[in-house]
């Protein structure tokens, strides 16, 4: 198996046994909107572009021209919680069903937080003081005292610290979103 990203599907054929009625075949060569690729140690990538999301997996050998089952590996490491999503995604998809929220969607409050971490990073880069920081993204307005005990100062100083972590290659963590870097450091 090559290393997948998480939103990556590994399926494998499987024989039907008996009527199984829970039993999806699926023609996968010719699902609409598949753009698929042999591999060169045999396997076979593809991408399909359902209506709502594109989904990706992966497959040990090529499928067959007509409908086939399949199973599903999923590794047991940190990402489990994001690739069990993708396949939820994956199946509801081929079921017709709304798939939902798109893969790891940021919060609102989130996304705002990293607006101000890349400004307060671009401020520092440029040589902006911390309190010049915080004047300009806090609102920040008062005397060298006032900013001594203003928990401005140290909100400053831990975004441009988090700006400096994701430049240094941090930005990775985004990546994996939700689950968090240390389950593999």
């Amino acid at each position: 198996m090559p290393a997948l990203l998480p939103e990556a599907i590994e399926l494998r054929r499987t024989t039907k046994v008996g009527d199984d009625p829970a039993a999806i075949p699926i023609d996968l060569p010719g699902l609409s909107g598949l753009d698929a690729r042999p591999d060169l140690d045999g396997g076979w990538h593809g991408l399909w572009q359902s209506t709502d999301l594109g989904h990706q997996f992966w497959l040990a050998e090529t499928p067959p021209d007509d409908r086939a089952t399949y199973c599903v590996v999923l590794p047991l490491d940190a990402l489990l919680e994001l690739r069990a999503e993708a396949l939820l995604r994956f199946w509801r998809a081929l079921s017709g069903r709304p798939i939902g929220e798109g893969p790891r969607v940021l919060p609102q409050q989130t996304r705002d937080r990293f607006i101000l971490v890349l400004r307060a990073l671009d401020g520092h880069l440029e040589g902006a003081s911390y309190r010049q920081i915080a004047e300009t993204l806090l609102g920040f307005a008062g005397t060298k005292a006032d900013w001594e005990a203003d928990s401005r100062k140290n909100q400053t100083r831990r975004l441009v610290a988090d700006g400096l972590r994701y430049m240094r290659g941090g930005y990775r963590d985004l990546l994996r979103y939700p689950i968090h870097s240390a389950y593999w450091r």
